[in-house]
């Protein structure tokens, strides 16, 4: 340090290490607070309110409730909740055919046939009141269903000109019966149903066609009604009059009445018409 800087800060009366000092100090008193050196009070200590118990029980008893009705036991086999009350055991009544047609239907029919079976105009035909989904040609319904069906027809004389795939491959022959019992009986339609065994034979008698079907093929199938049989050609149907609008005979005997007795012979000499 040069002499010059040292005599002025003798002048100013004061030494570096002293300036220091004093900066020490005032910082220190700055940081000092009235009442540091009193007591911090604790805080108030009391009884746990009751509502607050109450509350946690009601909390604990849930959890053991719910533990107790969805833990299955306990056991590692347990996937879902089987409920203990109610009727238990029996035998379960097997489900509407109508109902599981109708899921079904939703599924994947209803985007082309509509949900009231009226189909779209001019591309996909309608089902309510339909001649084919009413006829007594089940062999054609199912046909159609199961390989599918291309290019124009008419239906309720109407044309139709679209595409509609196979489905054989999606569903079951039970499954298939289901929609078409349901498609034959909503929307106005009163069909008998259609059965499992119709559609497992049908899938039969085609198992071998790949291509989908046209309709001048399907009117060259001979008609059939799996639920009854088709009668021979030329033979009427059951109940319906022989030729000549006769009924037919049939094997009952009709029990051979009394003869009626005839007049004693009137006496020999004498006129039957006497008086």
């Amino acid at each position: 340090m040069s002499s010059t800087h040292e005599h002025q800060i003798e002048q100013a009366g004061q030494r570096p290490g002293e300036e220091y000092q004093q900066f020490e100090g005032d910082r220190s008193s700055a940081n000092e607070t009235p009442g540091a050196a009193q007591e911090v009070p604790e805080p108030a200590k009391g009884p746990v309110p009751v509502w607050l118990v109450g509350l946690i029980g009601l909390g604990i008893f849930w959890a053991g409730a719910y533990l107790f009705s969805f833990s299955g036991g306990f056991q590692g086999d347990v996937f879902d909740f089987a409920p203990k009350f109610g009727v238990q055991g029996g035998a379960q009544a097997p489900p509407d055919p109508k109902v599981v047609g109708k899921a079904l239907f939703s599924a994947n029919c209803i985007t082309c046939h509509q949900a009231n079976g009226q189909g779209v105009p001019g591309q996909y035909p309608p089902l309510a009141g339909s001649e084919v989904e009413l006829g007594e040609a089940t062999n054609h319904l199912i046909a159609i269903v199961l390989k599918g069906l291309q290019g124009p027809v008419v239906v309720e004389s109407k044309p139709f000109n679209n595409a509609m795939q196979a489905w054989e491959a999606q569903y079951t022959d039970a499954q298939f019966a289901a929609i078409l019992t349901y498609v034959r009986s909503d929307w106005g339609n009163n069909a008998p149903p259609i059965t499992a065994d119709m559609v497992k034979q049908m899938r039969a008698e085609f198992k071998d066609r790949k291509e989908q079907w046209t309709w001048p093929e399907i009117e060259k199938l001979p008609p059939k009604n799996l639920a009854g049989g088709a009668p021979p050609a030329g033979q009427p149907k059951p109940g319906t009059p022989a030729a000549g609008g006769q009924p037919p005979a049939t094997n009952s005997q009709t029990p051979a009445q009394p003869a009626t007795q005839s007049q004693p012979p009137a006496p020999s000499g004498t006129p039957a018409n006497a008086p």
